[in-house]
């Protein structure tokens, strides 16, 4: 296929931030008496709409609310994931997109001021050509709405763009809207059953234009 455009996701693709939260719901969940691994909830991971999903499996590992969950875990996390650097391949990639003319797009469940903050301490923000965040759609993952508002304001069409992604919901939004997608799985989701036919790669240096 012809790359239009080269679409980035960003938790747990582009810096290792999943594994945070990740530990940390682990952590919390074995302190209200109950054991869990990344494989009981990483599927839920790269969705910000999954709320009723979480509610069920705090009710059936430790009869917590999902509300508990994150008071205990919230106020902790974000300085956590404030100085994590890009993880191997993000960095190559940009610099291959621009090389080829591939315009690169962001899109996100996060918010553009943390995105802002956070990759412009890697001096990759201003790389991107077009970001968009959850707030700025109808629907999250595994939605299309986020990707395919991507290719709007790349001016790009779906067929010519390839996402790049760590989750499985993730996934599913990029395959809906139309997108060629490869999977670089995160620790997190890597045990996860990733849609049947996309390319799965272990890293994003793997990845060639």
């Amino acid at each position: 296929m012809t790359i239009g455009a080269l679409i980035f996701d960003y938790d747990g693709l582009i810096v290792d931030s999943e594994r945070i939260e990740a530990d940390l719901i682990i952590e919390a969940v074995k302190e209200w008496g109950a054991e869990i691994t990344y494989a009981d909830f990483g599927h839920l991971f790269g969705s910000v709409d999954a709320d009723h999903h979480w509610e069920a499996l705090m009710a059936r590992w430790c009869g917590r609310t999902l509300e508990e969950l994150e008071a205990r875990i919230h106020p902790i996390v974000p300085s956590l994931k404030e100085t994590q650097p890009l993880l191997p391949g993000v960095r190559e990639l940009i610099d291959a997109a621009h090389a080829a003319g591939v315009r690169i797009g962001l899109g996100t469940g996060n918010r553009l001021d943390v995105l802002e903050r956070r990759l412009g301490r890697h001096g990759v923000f201003d790389r991107f050509d077009g970001i968009v965040t959850r707030a700025d759609v109808a629907n999250g993952k595994p939605a299309p709405d986020i990707y395919l508002e991507v290719a709007r304001r790349l001016d790009v069409a779906p067929a010519d763009c390839l996402v790049l992604e760590d989750s499985v919901p993730g996934c599913e939004a990029g395959i809906a809207a139309g997108m060629r997608v490869i999977a670089c799985p995160s620790v997190v989701s890597t045990h996860c059953e990733f849609p049947v036919g996309i390319e799965r790669v272990a890293s994003l240096l793997e990845v060639r234009l």
